[in-house]
């Protein structure tokens, strides 16, 4: 992945030996627990905000109506092998 320095030059990678991983490594700590615990008190937020929403349905019409013919099953009426006996036991 190429990356685009603090020097505006472009940089095919960066070294995992880095002096600047420490910090990010420590602030990417430090995001995910500030996020961890605002969720849990506050469900609906997420790192893009409260008014951010992830519903993209089209209308706000709600779900969509259930198939109007069966897809499948065990037990269909009339098509396909008869049911099976009645378990045996005392």
């Amino acid at each position: 992945m190429v990356y685009v320095s603090s020097g505006g030059q472009m940089v095919d990678s960066q070294s995992p030996w880095r002096l600047s991983i420490i910090p990010e490594i420590f602030w990417g700590i430090i995001n995910f627990i500030v996020l961890f615990f605002r969720t849990l008190i506050s469900p609906s937020m997420t790192k893009h905000g409260n008014s951010y929403t992830s519903d993209y349905r089209s209308g706000g019409q709600g779900p969509p109506p259930p198939p109007r013919r069966r897809m499948g099953g065990f037990r269909g009426g009339g098509g396909g092998a008869p049911s099976p006996p009645p378990m045996g036991g005392g």
